[in-house]
């Protein structure tokens, strides 16, 4: 195949090849064995260690992935934490994992941890700004939490119940219209009204804004209704399509090539736009508390003085 390319070659460039082409395939091929007996001595030594807990050993190189089968994996680490003990370890291929079923180890481990715990697997393969209490961890998290909880007592929750009342009576005024005489649906999409009451309730209850998204034919905000629906929809199906794809999140990065795939593209300028509708509302809500508004019994208000990433993220999520 090399050849005719040599042919074309001076013999004195040719020569040159020949005496150092050969050294350094010979040092490339040893440096890349060298790593690979590295990286395998490494995981060899992880694998010879012992757990940190009592828990399944399970099948040497593999340790119980092939025991976690997705619709028996929960009932069978109940079983295991019935014969081990509260707390369990167990390997999946090289990976530790620890298990507990005992809240006060649980409470312990939040409030000791430094740094680095994850509590939130939603976030971690950072598809999402490490920003807000649900997408992010150690300190971030503890931090989000602390200011977030206090807003979700009971008392503050209460003062949410006439919205979704309100709610919950456009529901039924939707599934009301959709019957027949005979109170029959014929035409029925559970998972498309129930989403637009979510995103209704969720709007309404976090953002302060009532765009009455169960009533499209509504003559009120009919831009901004239009807008804020599309930016939550494009944002939940993007959402959808990344966590259905997981597996593939090192090929679904916010940069080229990896955007010329259109539903990565689309992600992340659905991302842009919830943050952009966010950070608009908050201008908005600033302005007029500045003006005298007064405080309204939403997450907004209460969470307005956080730092303003934070806050779209707390909100949003």
């Amino acid at each position: 195949m090399l050849t005719p390319f040599f042919n074309r070659v001076p013999p004195g460039i040719v020569e040159i090849l020949h005496r150092y082409l050969d050294p350094v395939i010979q040092g490339g091929g040893a440096c890349i064995l060298g790593f690979l007996v590295w990286k395998i001595m490494k995981i060899v030594r992880h694998l010879t260690k012992p757990l940190p807990f009592k828990g399944p050993q399970g099948a040497p190189m593999v340790g119980v992935a092939f025991e976690m089968d997705p619709n028996t994996a929960l009932a069978r680490m109940r079983s295991w934490i019935k014969h081990y003990g509260k707390t369990i370890s167990f390997r999946v291929f090289t990976t530790t994992f620890i298990a507990t079923a005992n809240p006060d180890t649980i409470k312990k481990i939040l409030k000791d941890s430094s740094k680095g715990i994850i509590v939130r697997q939603l976030n971690t393969l950072n598809l999402l700004p490490k920003s807000g209490m649900f997408l992010t961890d150690g300190d971030d998290w503890k931090m989000n939490r602390r200011t977030v909880d206090p807003i979700m007592t009971e008392p503050n929750v209460r003062g949410m119940v006439p919205v979704m009342s309100q709610m919950a009576n456009r529901l039924v005024k939707v599934t009301s219209a959709l019957a027949d005489s005979s109170g029959m649906i014929h035409n029925w999409e559970p998972h498309r009204w129930l989403q637009l009451a979510a995103l209704d309730f969720t709007v309404a209850t976090h953002f302060g804004k009532d765009y009455n998204l169960l009533s499209p034919l509504a003559p009120h905000n009919v831009t901004d209704r239009d807008v804020s629906y599309k930016t939550f929809r494009n944002f939940l199906e993007g959402f959808d399509f990344m966590l259905k794809r997981t597996q593939l999140a090192p090929l679904m990065r916010n940069r080229y090539p990896f955007k010329l795939n259109q539903n990565v593209a689309k992600f992340y300028a659905a991302v842009e736009d919830v943050e952009k509708f966010s950070k608009q509302i908050i201008e908005e809500r600033l302005k007029a508390l500045a003006e005298g508004a007064t405080p309204a019994c939403n997450i907004l208000d209460k969470l307005i003085f956080m730092g303003k990433r934070d806050l779209v993220w707390n909100l949003v999520t």
